[in-house]
């Protein structure tokens, strides 16, 4: 690896965050807390990334208009944004219902999956140690070739591919058997337990009460016939680091008490990428990514502190 940057690629989403005073009620009000704030998992890692001191470029897709808001936002938090604008489609919305631990999330993918490869340039992947995508991305905006060409010319340039799965309801809608096949090349995979849970059951219900009696450290071992390296973040205690060329090792983690969940993953994400560039062994980059996580989980959205 010889560059000194991380180039992130994916999502732009307009988050609305709701979070209910009492349990929902059905065809009446429930009086809640909303609030709006820029999210998307790209987008979230890369803020983290930037807010944390280091080199990121982030290349994602918005709606007609949205561009100069999204970039102000991303460049607050020390990321250099490289968005385009969709004349046809509204920048990507989730509405995220916030019970607890727990999420809801209704999304409109928008802008997001009409987002090109030849955005991806050689001149930013030449600067770059890490390319950093989400599965979102492979869901609904590059078809299998693209996304395999992507990991591809990264490669070829000297940079390596990490990959957050994103969300275990598309990758079930996706297809497990094919989600495997098109991410041949990733060096790093970032699941939690959900998702890992669904990729070594290969889908199946068989596969899934197979899975059940696995132990995390099991789960992630599992998906080193996939990839080289896995960080299993799905444990309440502790994050899985699997690698074909050492022991797995487990990463404590001290329980801190959440205000909001959302986004916690990608601030994971971004701490252990630092962590990584920095020059740190896998452990150690996880050791960095639970505290940044830890951080985001007291902040309501998925984005760094704006001070």
């Amino acid at each position: 690896m010889g560059g000194s940057r991380i180039v992130v690629v994916g999502d732009v989403i307009d988050d609305i965050i709701v979070v209910p005073n009492g349990p929902v009620r059905t065809d009446t009000d429930t009086t809640s807390t909303i609030v709006r704030r820029p999210g998307g998992s790209a987008s979230n890692t890369a803020a983290w990334l930037g807010w944390l001191g280091t080199p990121v470029d982030l290349v994602g897709r918005v709606g007609a208009g949205d561009r100069e808001r999204h970039e102000g936002v991303l460049r607050a938090s020390g990321v250099s944004p490289h968005l385009t604008e969709d004349p046809d489609r509204v920048t990507g919305t989730i509405v995220i219902v916030v019970e607890g631990d727990h999420r809801t999330m209704l999304t409109d993918r928008g802008a997001n999956a009409t987002l090109s490869p030849a955005a991806v340039t050689d001149a930013l992947l030449d600067n770059a140690a890490y390319l950093h995508l989400t599965g979102y991305t492979l869901f609904d905006a590059l078809d299998a070739a693209s996304f395999a060409a992507l990991i591809e010319r990264a490669h070829g340039l000297g940079v390596c591919v990490s990959l957050d799965p994103g969300s275990a309801g598309f990758l079930a809608d996706y297809g497990v058997e094919r989600f495997l096949a098109d991410i041949a090349g990733v060096d790093l995979l970032l699941p939690n337990r959900a998702e890992a849970r669904l990729l070594v059951s290969g889908g199946s219900a068989a596969g899934a009460d197979a899975a059940d009696r696995l132990r995390d450290a099991e789960l992630a071992e599992a998906l080193l016939e996939h990839v080289e390296s896995v960080v299993f973040t799905g444990g309440a205690d502790a994050v899985i680091v699997a690698q074909r060329t050492v022991p797995t090792r487990r990463v404590p983690v001290t329980a801190v008490q959440p205000v909001d969940p959302t986004g916690a993953g990608d601030a994971f994400s971004a701490g252990l990428l630092r962590g990584l560039l920095a020059g740190a062994d896998a452990a150690a980059a996880a050791a960095s990514g639970i505290c940044t996580a830890q951080k985001a989980v007291t902040l309501r959205g998925g984005r760094p502190p704006s001070e």
